[in-house]
């Protein structure tokens, strides 16, 4: 697979080249800046009405939208679905800490099907709502599967420049999306940061330019499951996007998101569930300013800075088409279901024992360790991805893809328990909720190749091939030269060495998988 990826790309890129110069600019067609249409393609809307431009009526006019998607995916060995081991919308390889991590993998889903409806007012209003069936937690559809939303909002213009929206749709941050038939994933973890999130904004535009503002909840939803406590976060997250769309085949925008991140409040949390209802405060008489000033700390309230910025462009010329974002941020994946890392939680005593000076001993050394106050940190991780699509006719299309996640600052993740990566663990509910287990993911790479066949207007059979190769965080302690030495008293000047062990009987911190997605869609908008 790895030789056949820059063949296809030499070969993509001369066939592009070709058709770029024998295309005339007249015969170009209006494209998507949504990936996740899939098929067929739709216009860039250049104003709030574009859709809509013709018609004054104050009547009320129904659209049935969706498609009927069904995929038969392969894996050789296992991948995870936002932390669930599964093949329902794969995001990153998984970390070999089950026997059975190794072996081949294949099923059928139905679910990633669309079934929607659009009720406009005019060229005035719009609703929207947009469901599929995707459960990631789940490995195949059953008697209980249950819709999950992915739009429910509406859309109001006053007038051609303004528009005001409210609902669930998809966000005003990173909004250019790949394409894929992963079309539950969207190369989430490796590029992609965009994803759905609950806003209230307004769109204006300003000639050639479209400025959105809006904000929403610090919770995300990528399963049907009810959510709780995503409200306790007083502050909404704010975005803001800027589109510059000089004609309909070319799209170049740039968005910012933030909010703080509330991660710990000692006086309100859970640890005081069975507690009195209030704290006691009552004055202590043996305590002491050092201890005063300790407690104050420890039961004030942490926040962090999150948020990120981004940049991308959708480009047509003629059968040619590119997608491409670049983003980075601080804990992203914390307000948003797409990114590696979320916050971290670790205490002082764990951070300084796993680190590679975790061997030292002695009386400071060992009071270090003990420290248990809890310790927040923010990765800080850089995204892109590059999409590009090559249409061979009007029934044979191409196309290829890659993207990548990284962490910039693999420093403050938590790694995974050394005496856990020699035993065949057995099955977790989602693996990344506790990164002690396989380590927190500080860097994944996503690429592929996909084709399409559309016998008819509305019918498309697909194939795509993805790689994925993730790399997890270990604990430094048992890494270079740290992991001979047992441990050592600077003081007396005394310690031993110990045998590191074969690696070989340990789980590797990088992983890869190959997948395969073969299946078809019809899609039956009205």
């Amino acid at each position: 697979m790895k030789p056949l990826f820059p063949m296809l790309f030499l070969l993509l890129l001369i066939s592009i080249s070709q058709s770029l110069h024998a295309q005339s600019e007249k015969d170009e067609k209006s494209l998507s800046k949504d990936g996740t249409t899939l098929y067929p393609p739709q216009g860039i809307a250049k104003d709030a009405n574009a859709d809509s431009k013709s018609n004054q009526t104050s009547e009320l006019q129904f659209k049935v939208t969706g498609m009927l998607k069904t995929d038969f995916a392969y894996a050789n060995r296992s991948v995870l679905s936002f932390g669930f081991d599964n093949l329902v919308g794969p995001t990153v390889a998984k970390r070999e800490v089950q026997a059975r991590d190794a072996e081949p993998r294949s099923g059928i889903y139905p679910t990633s099907s669309l079934l929607g409806a659009e009720i406009g007012y005019g060229n005035k209003a719009k609703a929207i709502f947009e469901a599929d069936f995707v459960d990631v937690t789940k490995s195949s559809v059953g008697a209980e599967t249950k819709p999950r939303v992915r739009q429910m909002y509406f859309q109001y213009n006053p007038s051609a420049k303004l528009q005001i929206f409210l609902g669930r749709t998809w966000d005003l941050f990173a909004g250019v999306y790949p394409q894929s038939y992963n079309a539950s994933a969207f190369m989430s973890a490796s590029g992609n940061i965009g994803w759905q999130r609950e806003q209230i904004g307004i769109w204006y535009k300003i000639g050639e330019l479209k400025l959105g503002s809006a904000i929403g909840t610090t919770g995300f939803h990528n399963d049907p499951n009810v959510k709780t406590n995503i409200e306790r976060n007083s502050m909404p997250t704010v975005a803001i996007r800027i589109d510059w769309i000089p004609n309909s085949n070319f799209l170049f925008t740039t968005s910012a998101i933030g909010t703080k991140l509330k991660v710990s409040d000692p006086k309100t949390d859970s640890t005081r569930d069975g507690q009195t209802l209030y704290p006691d405060q009552s004055p202590n008489t043996n305590q002491t300013v050092l201890s005063a000033l300790n407690q104050k700390e420890n039961q004030e309230r942490a926040t962090l800075n999150s948020g990120g910025v981004s940049i991308g462009f959708v480009w047509k010329l003629g059968k040619f088409e590119s997608r491409s974002e670049v983003s980075y941020g601080t804990n992203l994946t914390s307000i948003t279901s797409s990114g590696i890392a979320p916050f971290q939680t670790t205490t002082y005593g764990e951070e300084f024992a796993n680190s590679q000076f975790g061997y030292l001993t002695g009386s400071y050394a060992t009071d270090a360790k003990a420290n248990t106050k809890r310790k927040f940190e923010s990765p800080k991780e850089v995204t892109g991805f590059l999409s590009l699509n090559y249409d061979i006719s009007k029934e044979f299309g191409i196309g290829l893809h890659a993207g990548a996640s990284k962490i910039t600052n693999p420093e403050v993740l938590v790694g995974a328990d050394p005496n856990l990566l020699t035993i065949s663990r057995p099955d977790s509910f989602q693996w990344t909720s506790n990164p002690k287990v396989m380590g927190s993911i500080r860097e994944n790479l996503n690429y592929g190749f996909r084709m399409n066949y559309d016998p008819e207007e509305r019918v498309r059979f697909f194939l795509q091939t993805d790689v994925f190769r993730t790399y997890y965080k270990d604990v430094d302690r048992y890494t270079g030269l740290s992991a001979h030495i047992n441990h050592y008293d600077p003081i007396l000047q005394t310690g031993d060495l110990r045998d590191p062990g074969n690696p070989n009987t340990r789980s590797s911190a990088v992983s890869e998988s190959l997948m395969v997605r073969l299946g078809g869609l019809f899609r039956f908008d009205s």
